[in-house]
């Protein structure tokens, strides 16, 4: 869900869909979180906890039901606790999820462009460094790669790209990820020259050590924390179908 905001920041065509909307979401799991997605001059706001006044109230019975959902299973529509008839709204929001997906499965429309590239680089970005926390607290394999993994605060960035620097504090109570500018001084930074490599890294197709012997990709601090992170990284292509 953070991807939206990232979305909405650096994509004309999601900004179009939105319009002058203002609305709010919340999507909740039975006994679980919730979230409410903000809908305002454009721009998309991500908060945890069930916001008071939401025009929708999206309720799922399990995780196994809220992952099934965002997969595109037929089956798994969320119950429509509130907002019925808020047909507009929906539709605008489908067209959202529509064009995220579009983004991060990398649609050929999308990467026909260097602009589209870029967005898709960027989001997948963020996707992979937020992916970190669930991971390190649920991931047997990601737990195993990060044991060997000295504690710190790992940074991965596209340097000159807006909204594209995310971060993971392995070691922290809570395995904390984000995006955007990281708490502190990070331990190991993890630097893309530019989206064009982004792209192709993120993507697996440039042999990773030869861009960094050629500079770009830039390894710096904690060598041992930054491989122990791209291990588990490795783990999201089992969750993400991107």
């Amino acid at each position: 869900m953070p991807c939206l905001d990232a979305l909405a920041s650096n994509d004309a065509a999601a900004r179009d869909i939105l319009g002058d909307t203002r609305a709010k979401l919340v999507f909740r799991v039975q006994g679980g979180p919730a979230i409410t997605i903000g809908i305002a001059d454009g721009a998309v706001t991500v908060t945890r906890g069930a916001a008071a006044g939401a025009a929708v109230i999206l309720h799922f019975f399990s995780d196994r039901h809220l992952n099934a959902s965002f997969a595109g299973k037929r089956w798994a529509l969320p119950l429509l606790a509130w907002g019925g008839w808020r047909i507009g709204l929906l539709t605008r929001f489908t067209r959202l999820t529509d064009r995220l997906k579009a983004v991060m499965d990398g649609s050929a429309e999308v990467l026909a462009t260097a602009e589209g590239r870029a967005l898709h680089a960027r989001l997948s970005l963020i996707a992979a460094g937020l992916g970190l926390g669930p991971l390190a607290r649920g991931d047997s394999s990601a737990q195993a790669a990060l044991s060997l993994a000295p504690p710190g605060l790992a940074v991965f960035a596209i340097r000159g790209a807006h909204h594209a620097t995310v971060w993971f504090d392995h070691g922290s109570r809570d395995c904390n990820a984000g995006w955007g500018p990281p708490p502190r001084e990070p331990d190991v930074e993890i630097s893309f020259i530019d989206s064009a490599v982004a792209f192709a890294a993120l993507r697996g197709e440039i042999d990773t050590i030869a861009a960094i012997g050629a500079g770009q990709i830039r390894v710096s601090g904690l060598i041992p924390l930054a491989d122990g992170v791209n291990m588990a990284m490795e783990r999201l292509s089992d969750y993400l179908q991107t």
